[in-house]
């Protein structure tokens, strides 16, 4: 669910396309809005491209929440960004949310899992003492 906020940026991009569309020149949309002709620019070129009005940081934020495990170059893909996977980096990082590779484990055999179980089963009746006496020997 969008938020006042968001809902009002939305409305406001969708106001500079329609603006741009009906002819109006850029200075004349970033007056009659109150924003920067740069900012005019940015929607009206990032409708062209993609037609899509949304923040990119947000949709970008949104496709980590859906799959933590992705990677920016993944993230670029599936939305088919023109940025570079590094932009998506910097964007990802400036949220708060950093990449890390997860550790790579050995997967446990059928002979790990023999020996952990002779572990268990030799130490199961044991004083729970044993394991301060071993960690301070």
């Amino acid at each position: 669910m969008a938020t006042p906020y968001r809902r009002d940026q939305l409305i406001k991009r969708g106001q500079i396309v329609a603006l741009h569309e009906a002819g109006h020149s850029i200075r004349s949309i970033a007056r009659r809005l109150g924003v920067s002709p740069t900012t005019v620019t940015k929607w009206i070129n990032r409708n062209e491209e993609t037609g899509d009005l949304t923040d990119l940081d947000a949709a970008i934020k949104r496709a980590v929440e859906d799959d933590p495990f992705t990677n920016a170059v993944r993230i670029r893909e599936e939305l088919q960004l023109k940025a570079s996977a590094e932009t998506v980096r910097r964007c990802l990082n400036g949220s708060g949310l950093h990449h890390r590779v997860p550790a790579v484990k050995e997967r446990l055999t059928d002979q790990h899992r023999a020996a952990r179980l002779a572990f268990a089963r030799r130490y199961v009746e044991k004083d729970l003492d044993i394991w301060s006496r071993r960690l301070h020997a």
